[in-house]
């Protein structure tokens, strides 16, 4: 049994392992991705356009 628990620490050691590296390469990727996400914001930026109708009303109130 105890050769079974030192064989059992290592293949957890070598999954903790693997999953590590998955892990690297899924934050590489997703680091990416983030770059190309301020391109994504510019939709955002065509949102303070949507204020300046409002911007209008009070102009309105002036008259």
């Amino acid at each position: 049994m105890a050769a079974a628990k030192k064989q059992t620490k290592k293949d957890l050691e070598n999954k903790i392992a693997e999953l590590e590296a998955k892990l690297n390469s899924l934050s590489s990727q997703l680091s990416k991705p983030a770059e190309t996400k301020p391109a994504e914001t510019k939709p955002a930026e065509v949102k303070p356009a949507e204020t300046k109708p409002a911007e209008v009303k009070p102009a309105e109130t002036k008259t």
